[in-house]
């Protein structure tokens, strides 16, 4: 007996040094399978245990079973715990949490789905145990014997204890492995908080680079080459009018060319109204290789869109210390366009004042504007020509930043430095000109000026100037002229006026009353003169002067029937006492309409 005890206690010792060891749940219910063999001297053993819908027990462990037994009973004659069905050994021990035995498989009813298989596996008797723990039952314990054999209540109780020691040891198995995933799961859970606790400290300190650079006044130059650095990518910043700030300028670097072309349009997307202004997105645009993908960011102040951060490839290709960058970027980057926006804004209203004081006429001291202009970085006292442009904006206010930003680095890179600013609803620019420059010379810079304005207006060029004094007279001239083209709805282009002959000589009178008395005297019997349904005289005559008195090209432009045209001539030559016919009167009557349009353009 005391020998028969201590093999019980190393087998319960062993099974428990198995469970301390971790070894999987499998492994443990083989080792049970295998000890309560041994102990009781049984030819085969199997661990039942529900499967997760407890709807069938699965032999999970066993001993002296063949492969074909358990896949047999697993797979084809499952051992059902509900529904319609004849109850076995061991669905009755798990129900009621008692040993069943059956003495002879080949006679019970209960196991005919089975004789086949337990014939084959060469077992006649078994004995079904439940794993009986605290709270509920976790399978059964099934023993079989090869001859017939009747359990006595002695081995049901041995079977009791073993299985009950079992399922202590199933339960504990089952703790520490749950235990484990836990540990495991907060293992990753604790290497991901390093990780983003490393990954927050390295954009923070990318943050931090970024905003030094900034507090250094670096520039936007200085925070794209941090980026591309950071990045190992190209990288480009941009304005939301397509101006491009900065792009990286290394080998390898690339980026779609509609992207990095100043005068290309860049197709931005509406990030605001798409939602999620904050976060990086795709960007699809077109190259000249086809459509190509790239990462933009916006750059935001007082949450309005001012500029875009762009790098090569996709969001998802993006490592997520490159994404924070990208984002961190956006803040330094929108602090230093503040900067820059306030510098230039304040520098165009300088330059606005100054352009007042000199254009104006008004009693401003020349001297000091002068030497404010100096101070700028403007050399008012060599000669300078005057070019003008009408800048139509819709809002009656400053001239939008984008467009003060633009002149300003126009400015910037010519010497000596041209003075542009706004006055009285024109672009003006005083271009510094060298002694033996013609004035024509400059015509294209008046187109870039006009360009950069809107592209549909009208430029004009005057000088040069020499002295301050002069300015007023110069503006008033190309002011003239623009208007004058406006009125005669004349091609975009920029001006000089030795374009304009006769009228450009006219604009550049300082007074215009004698010439208002001329043109009333020659045309003031047809001012106003006409009936309701025929076309007015005055604009029939300067129509038909310009289309050298043909009549039909004349009705085509008036949208008037030819004959309309006719008698409106006969009208006239009548009212003025003279013959269009005469070269004499048609000069007459040219400088008269001439001087008109002069009179007209002062007047708008």
């Amino acid at each position: 007996m005391a020998q028969h005890l201590q093999e019980w206690l190393q087998a319960l010792a062993h099974i428990g040094a198995a469970v301390n060891h971790g070894v999987s749940l499998g492994e443990l219910l083989d080792l049970i399978a295998k000890t309560a063999c041994k102990l009781m001297s049984y030819d085969f053993c199997a661990i039942t245990i529900p499967d997760a819908a407890s709807q069938v027990l699965i032999i999970e462990g066993s001993y002296g079973l063949s492969a074909e037994y358990i896949r047999e009973v697993n797979a084809t004659h499952p051992l059902r715990l509900h529904g319609v069905h004849t109850p076995t050994a061991s669905s009755q021990a798990f129900d009621m949490g008692i040993p069943v035995q059956i003495e002879d498989i080949g006679r019970n009813p209960t196991t005919l789905a089975w004789r086949a298989a337990a014939r084959d596996q060469g077992y006649t008797s078994m004995i079904s145990v439940p794993l009986n723990s605290a709270n509920e039952i976790l399978g059964t314990l099934n023993c079989y014997t090869r001859s017939t054999h009747h359990f006595a209540k002695e081995e049901e109780s041995r079977l009791l204890l073993l299985a009950g020691q079992a399922a202590v040891a199933i339960t504990t198995s089952r703790l520490r492995s749950e235990q484990a995933k836990r540990i495991t799961v907060l293992n990753d859970l604790n290497k991901s908080l390093e990780e983003q606790h490393e990954l927050q400290r390295q954009a923070d300190a990318i943050h931090e680079r970024l905003t030094a650079l900034t507090l250094e006044g670096g520039g936007v130059r200085a925070l794209g080459g941090a980026l591309a650095e950071i990045l190992d990518r190209p990288v480009a910043v941009s304005e939301t009018n397509g101006t491009l700030l900065y792009q990286t300028e290394r080998e390898g670097a690339s980026l779609p060319a509609a992207l990095l072309s100043i005068d290309g349009a860049l197709p931005l997307p509406d990030v605001t109204s798409a939602g999620n202004p904050g976060l990086l997105a795709d960007v699809h645009i077109p190259d000249t290789a086809g459509t190509r993908t790239v990462v933009r960011v916006p750059v935001m102040i007082k949450e309005q869109v001012v500029a875009w951060i762009w790098t090569s490839g996709k969001v998802s290709e993006l490592r997520p210390l490159d994404r924070q960058a990208m984002e961190r970027a956006a803040a330094p980057l929108a602090l230093e366009l503040l900067r820059t926006q306030t510098a230039i804004q304040a520098l165009w209203w300088e330059t606005g004042e100054i352009l007042s004081g000199l254009l104006s006429g008004g009693r401003h001291n020349a001297t000091t504007l002068l030497a404010q202009a100096a101070r700028l970085g403007h050399d008012l006292s060599s000669p300078h020509a005057v070019i003008a442009v009408r800048f139509e904006h819709r809002n009656e206010g400053d001239l939008p930043y984008w467009l003060a930003a633009t002149f300003s680095r126009v400015a910037r890179q010519i010497a000596p430095r041209p003075l542009i600013g706004s006055y009285d609803g024109y672009i003006v620019a005083l271009w510094p000109l060298a002694p033996t420059t013609p004035i024509d010379e400059v015509r294209s810079i008046g187109d870039e000026v006009r360009r950069i304005s809107s592209g549909r207006s009208h430029a004009a060029i005057s000088g040069p100037v020499t002295s301050s004094a002069d300015y007023p007279s110069a503006f008033a001239t190309v002011r003239g002229a623009v208007e004058l083209a406006a009125l005669r709805n004349s091609p975009s282009g920029t001006l000089a006026l030795s374009d304009l002959g006769l009228v450009g000589l006219l604009l550049q009178l300082p007074d215009v009353s004698a010439l208002s008395h001329y043109t009333d005297a020659v045309l003031g019997p047809i001012r106003d003169k006409g009936l309701p349904e025929d076309p007015p005289l005055l604009p029939t005559l300067s129509a038909l002067i310009h289309n050298d008195l043909n009549a039909s090209k004349t009705a085509e432009q008036l949208h008037v029937p030819e004959d309309a045209v006719v008698e409106a001539r006969r009208q006239i030559e009548d009212l003025l006492a003279l013959d269009l016919s005469r070269a004499s009167d048609l000069t007459r009557i040219s400088t008269a309409l001439e001087v008109d349009d002069v009179l007209e353009g002062r007047q708008r």
